[in-house]
């Protein structure tokens, strides 16, 4: 999910409820694919598609599932004190 709306490549209109850790309830206004370009060790790498993200315009920051990413993608997550590894 991001309040990004600039950040789509494919966007189409699509509202669907969000419960917040405090309860509140927002709702998406969009979904649609992301470009990302990792920057590994200063140098950008190659783009990743995101596809079926949300576009929630109240949200104050992006949020990535990584239980998605590795229960139905089949990703591999490592995670310490220094940085997110994610395959």
């Amino acid at each position: 999910m991001t309040p990004h709306c600039h950040w789509f490549k494919k966007y189409e209109q699509y509202s669907v409820p969000i419960k917040l850790a405090d309860n509140t309830i927002i709702y998406s206004a969009g979904v649609g694919s992301v470009i990302f370009v990792p920057i590994i060790e200063g140098k950008e790498t190659c783009p990743v598609e995101f596809t079926r993200v949300l576009h929630v315009p109240k949200l104050q920051n992006n949020l990535l599932s990584i239980l998605f990413l590795t229960r139905r993608r089949q990703f591999e997550v490592n995670i310490n004190a220094d940085f997110i590894k994610i395959q």
